[in-house]
């Protein structure tokens, strides 16, 4: 679903995580960082710096970081097996601040929560 809201919008949103990915997710893992590389207009999610040097992003959740802040990322990225059990009750949002588009609208009251200029908007990564 990409669910994306404003921080400000989050205590309105009432609906649970609807894509399979919350199903899946069982353990939070370390993050599965790719070679270094320049993401314009992204940001490090550890300093909340622009990135203008080579960067780290992880391949399976897009969390960007800078080379000297890779060792403290939070091992928080998804880890996804299916066993089988699902409980259908317990899906929650899984939110991660900023690197949206700008032209990404928050669920919650449709206006604008992306910025290529800060760290801005929360989105779900789950989603």
């Amino acid at each position: 679903c990409n669910f994306m809201s404003h921080e400000k919008c989050l205590k309105n949103v009432k609906i649970p995580c609807s894509c399979i990915a919350p199903s899946l997710v069982r353990v939070p893992v370390a993050h599965c960082f790719g070679p270094p590389g320049h993401y314009k207009r992204k940001f490090c999610t550890v300093c909340r710096k622009s990135l203008e040097s080579p960067a780290f992003r992880c391949e399976v959740c897009e969390l960007h970081v800078h080379t000297d802040c890779i060792l403290f990322a939070c091992s928080d990225c998804r880890q996804c097996h299916q066993d089988g059990h699902q409980d259908h009750d317990t899906y929650h949002h899984h939110w991660r601040e900023g690197n949206l588009s700008s032209s990404a609208r928050c669920e919650v009251c449709k206006k604008t929560c992306g910025s290529s200029e800060v760290l801005s908007g929360m989105r779900c990564e789950w989603c």
